[in-house]
């Protein structure tokens, strides 16, 4: 019975986590692309490893 329920949230709820997942990796194809033209700048620098930070200190509360 649990397998059941099992493939028929993954049936529901499959095209938003592809779609999900086509963002993500769209997201980061434009990041990267965006690399060689940063002017390498301490502010810059800081400010992205404050984000990472606070989205890893945060992330278990927040994805819900």
């Amino acid at each position: 019975m649990r397998d059941e329920f099992d493939s028929r949230f993954w049936v529901d709820h499959h095209d938003g986590l592809a779609d999900g997942i086509d963002r993500l990796l769209a997201g980061l194809r434009s990041a990267i692309g965006r690399m060689p033209g940063w002017d390498g700048s301490t502010q810059h620098l800081l400010a992205l490893v404050a984000s990472f930070a606070i989205t890893a200190l945060t992330f278990n509360t927040t994805a819900v």
